[in-house]
């Protein structure tokens, strides 16, 4: 028997990113929900994995750089792209 605990519906805005960073691509899309409490889920593609972040994870590449497949020589580039496209407000504005 299936018991539906919760179902709700919401349009999230969803972006997607094709970086090239060295001599290495990273293609990323970007799922921003209430859901997630005020988090924006970050998908890779090539990894097939996701991570929960926000502007205040960025800097602590031990929860995302490996689950999402960066190579270390690219943590910092990947950083500084993080910071452009997760702000809070992406987030929040939607509610």
């Amino acid at each position: 028997m299936v018991e539906v605990l919760l179902e709700e519906r919401e349009t999230q805005p969803i972006h997607y990113y094709c970086l090239s960073i060295g001599s290495h691509r990273y293609d990323f899309t970007i799922v921003y929900s209430h859901q997630f409490f005020d988090k924006a889920m970050v998908v890779s593609m090539q990894a097939g994995k996701w991570a929960l972040m926000c502007q205040e994870d960025i800097d602590n590449e031990e929860h995302w750089a490996e689950r999402l497949a960066i190579v270390d020589v690219d943590i910092e580039d990947c950083k500084t792209f993080f910071k452009m496209v997760l702000n809070h407000k992406s987030v929040s504005d939607q509610y």
